[in-house]
């Protein structure tokens, strides 16, 4: 059933593919990437980006070398100057910083707890977000209520609370004198701050709205005819939610997790507040960046710029083999 539903979505995929132009690979990608190596002085790497474009431009199917619109061209060419902004501080650090410290850094068993911290406790704030997101984001995708901008209100806060205030609110809840934390702590000898669950929490507060946001977004794309279909011929409620709405809204979902797991790994303020101890890795870079300085600092930096890219880098891939694999199956 699944597989009808999602042809007419294949056919556009399709065309896009087709009309992949690599001008726009060398003016938002390779053209960022030479001016921020001049601007380092590595001239190597510019003169390297630089050929690769020429050699893309030159290696384009005769359909693919189109002249673009300069309508197009032009945005473009703005949008660079935003990629170059974003580029330039994040290259500098890591080709500035020495390859060595930052292996050294790799090996730091600290460094290796407070990453393992760090990314289990998003991996579970994630899990728990998608699990009751996801369905709230359908709920606010299908349905109008009265209230439904209180809600969707209430979604979005976190995202505008100074991460310090998110904290303290927290703290006042789960905290050992808190609303929950003090008859957790005294009746049942659970203790949620200063723990790896206050960590979770904490990410879990920050980056609820984006799984919610994004999945509903996701479903709003869904025309629910299909899901009128699909009752029709004989599935349930579930099934067609299950069957048809989730398969077509899978990759709203797929940025809602990956959105999600990036803005809780990256969470800091509430952290140092409700559980500063185990520490995170944003929290072992703090200290460190407090009491040894900038220098010492600089290669945990770079080491978790690394990481960062390698799992992104990872993530887009596996979900753009996935697109591609889904669209030849469906042709």
């Amino acid at each position: 059933m699944s597989r009808i539903v999602e042809s007419s979505a294949a056919g556009s995929t399709v065309q896009k593919r087709l009309n992949l132009n690599p001008t726009f690979t060398t003016l938002l990608i390779l053209l960022p990437f030479t001016c921020v190596c001049i601007l380092l002085r590595r001239f190597v790497l510019a003169a390297l980006f630089s050929v690769v474009g020429f050699v893309l431009l030159a290696l384009a199917r005769p359909a693919q070398r189109r002249r673009p619109d300069a309508l197009f061209v032009v945005f473009a060419l703005v949008g660079s100057v935003l990629l170059l902004f974003l580029l330039f501080p994040i290259l500098n650090l890591i080709l500035t910083t020495d390859g060595s410290s930052i292996v050294a850094m790799a090996h730091d068993k600290s460094v290796d707890s407070a990453l393992e911290i760090t990314l289990g406790a998003g991996m579970i704030s994630t899990i728990v977000a998608l699990t009751a997101g996801v369905p709230l984001g359908y709920v606010l995708a299908r349905q109008q209520f009265p209230g439904k901008s209180i809600v969707e209100g209430i979604i979005d806060m976190p995202v505008a609370v100074p991460q310090t205030i998110a904290g303290i609110a927290l703290l006042f809840i789960f905290g050992r004198g808190g609303v929950l934390g003090a008859p957790l702590h005294t009746y049942f000898g659970i203790q949620l701050s200063d723990t790896l669950w206050g960590i979770v929490a904490a990410m879990l507060f920050v980056s609820i709205p984006f799984v919610v946001n994004l999945s509903r977004d996701g479903f709003m794309n869904v025309d629910p005819r299909m899901e009128y279909v699909a009752r029709s011929l004989g599935a349930s409620p579930i099934g067609a939610c299950l069957r048809v709405t989730l398969p077509l809204a899978w990759r709203s979902l797929l940025s809602a997790a990956i959105m999600a797991w990036a803005r809780a790994t990256s969470e800091f303020g509430s952290i140092i507040v409700i559980a500063y101890y185990p520490k995170s890795i944003n929290t072992l870079m703090f200290e460190w960046y407090n009491f040894f300085g900038y220098a010492h600092a600089k290669p945990l930096a770079a080491l978790l710029l690394l990481i960062v890219l390698a799992i992104f880098i990872t993530l887009r891939t596996v979900a753009g083999t996935r697109r591609t694999v889904h669209t030849r199956n469906q042709t």
